[in-house]
């Protein structure tokens, strides 16, 4: 099908969900970025002009509240509560992200390569985590109507 042949719902969903997918990624990079920021702000301080941080912030709280407003366990739930529930879920990950950032902070005071690589790899820890997390709900909720395709690295968590 090309752009012509679609009708205009279909045009519409397909914007949505091209939407959804670049939110995600946006949120994805910056908490990625996010999690050297935290703990060495001399890195990019020192490649920036200014403080990246309000806006890795706004980033991060914005890209995962898509994504978990976009799960389709979530689309049979009311559009206002699917928003609570996305910012909600974002506000909490992202804030104990940080809470984890500060700690890690705490253990490794004066060795910033280490303390650079533990809250990388932790931040990919989590957000593999949330990921396999929102998986599940996806995968086990049958009243979405929507079939979530089998991720074997995800099912490996089940015993």
């Amino acid at each position: 099908m090309t752009e012509t042949t679609l009708s205009e719902e279909e045009q519409w969903r397909r914007l949505v969900r091209h939407f959804f997918i670049a939110a995600i990624y946006q949120g994805r990079v910056a908490y990625c970025i996010m999690s050297i920021h935290a703990v060495n702000p001399y890195i990019l301080n020192s490649i920036l002009s200014y403080d990246p941080y309000p806006y890795l912030w706004a980033n991060m709280i914005y890209g995962i509240a898509v994504m978990i407003f976009s799960r389709p366990s979530l689309r049979i739930i009311v559009p206002i509560n699917r928003l609570s529930f996305g910012i909600l879920g974002s506000l909490m990950f992202n804030h104990s992200s940080m809470i984890c950032y500060h700690w890690l902070s705490t253990v490794f005071p004066n060795r910033p390569y280490v303390l650079t690589i533990m809250a990388f790899f932790s931040g990919r820890f989590m957000m593999m985590h949330l990921l396999a997390f929102l998986y599940h709900l996806d995968s086990r909720s049958h009243m979405s109507g929507s079939i979530v395709p089998r991720d074997y690295t995800l099912e490996s968590m089940y015993l």
